[in-house]
């Protein structure tokens, strides 16, 4: 019997670290499938979905149009696995930082609130909600992948010591997308600054709802001087 093979830890970023830094440290392609999904990635990020073509992929992959169809039949199945390659990488990136020493509470700030004019991350999740708008398919499909994320967030938040719920994470996660979205909608200086002041409220929130408040001390009390007999 062959023996057993450690699974290999996920990397770790170097400090500090920023949310594109994270997204340049994602693993270079090793497979075609790899490839496919990383040039998709890179297409989603700098032009969108509009953008997300077989033959656009294919050349920017440098794979022939046929191995996208045999891998993803359709734009929507590359879609969905795009995002899941994307997310799983950061987040495995983000796993490896803590258990590194790398990331903590500030670092992760910097990821969530230091650049939300990196819109990448908006960009993809609008991809999402369109294509769950024109095929119902991906629809349970994006409820249990945001599902899946959330827990992720919830392991890594109380990994780095913080004392919340899924009830926190829920509400985070809601302020990170809406204000992330409205930004990529609008796009001018004065929602850049809103989505910025967004994220940190909710970030703040995080931190202050998983620190135990410490103890009230009650003023001294004056010791009664005991009657003299």
């Amino acid at each position: 019997m062959p023996p057993k093979t450690k699974k290999k830890p996920p990397a770790a970023l170097p400090a500090p670290i920023t949310f594109p830094d994270a997204v340049a440290a994602l693993p270079k392609p090793t497979t075609t499938r790899e490839r496919i999904l990383h040039a998709a990635m890179e297409i989603l990020n700098d032009d969108g979905f509009g953008a997300l073509t077989q033959t656009r992929v294919a050349e920017r992959a440098g794979v022939r149009q046929s191995h996208i169809t045999y891998y993803f039949p359709a734009r929507n199945d590359l879609l969905c696995e795009t995002a899941a390659y994307g997310c799983n990488a950061m987040l495995e990136i983000m796993a490896g930082s803590i258990d590194a020493g790398i990331l903590n509470l500030k670092t992760a700030r910097d990821i969530f609130v230091a650049d939300p004019s990196d819109r990448r991350f908006a960009r993809l999740m609008c991809a999402l909600i369109v294509a769950s708008d024109e095929d119902a398919r991906i629809r349970p499909w994006l409820t249990s992948f945001e599902e899946a994320n959330r827990e992720r967030l919830l392991a890594m938040f109380l990994k780095l010591g913080l004392k919340i719920t899924m009830a926190d994470i829920e509400l985070f996660h809601a302020a990170y997308v809406g204000s992330v979205m409205l930004d990529l909608g609008e796009s001018t200086v004065e929602s850049l600054d809103r989505s910025t002041r967004i994220l940190q409220r909710a970030f703040d929130q995080i931190l202050a709802r998983g620190r135990p408040l410490k103890p009230k001390i009650p003023p001294k009390v004056a010791a009664k001087k005991k009657p003299r007999p």
